[in-house]
């Protein structure tokens, strides 16, 4: 189980994450969508429609599966910092995680995420 305390630290170690990564995410997903609308400009007229056309869908192809890479990486960090259920072991995210920070109770299973001295009075 879990102390206040603790729980605390893996719920500011999860926003630090998500302020981090997601600043990173927007930051790249915005700056190379707008490096691509300069490609097609510059492309449009510098380039024939077949050669313009490889490139710029080979250029979208990259950038999706560059911001994946990016969401899949922002996920798997925030699974490794969130608290978790000693219980059933769910990761506790979004309501789950609220849940257990007002009650000290998993939303899942019902079993206690804090430790006895940390938990709410009934």
């Amino acid at each position: 189980m879990l102390t206040r305390e603790a729980f605390e630290q893996h719920r500011h170690a999860a926003r630090r994450v998500a302020r981090h990564d997601g600043r990173a995410l927007a930051f790249s997903s915005v700056g190379l969508g707008l490096a691509q609308l300069v490609f097609l400009r510059w492309a449009d007229v510098h380039l024939a429609r077949g050669p313009r056309l490889i490139i710029a869908g080979l250029a979208f192809l990259a950038y999706l599966a560059l911001v994946a890479v990016l969401i899949w990486r922002m996920e798997k960090r925030l699974r490794a910092v969130r608290p978790v259920c000693p219980q059933c072991g769910v990761t506790l995210k979004d309501m789950a995680e609220r849940v257990a920070a007002v009650t000290g109770r998993c939303e899942a299973c019902g079993g206690w995420v804090l430790e006895e001295a940390d938990r709410p009075a009934p």
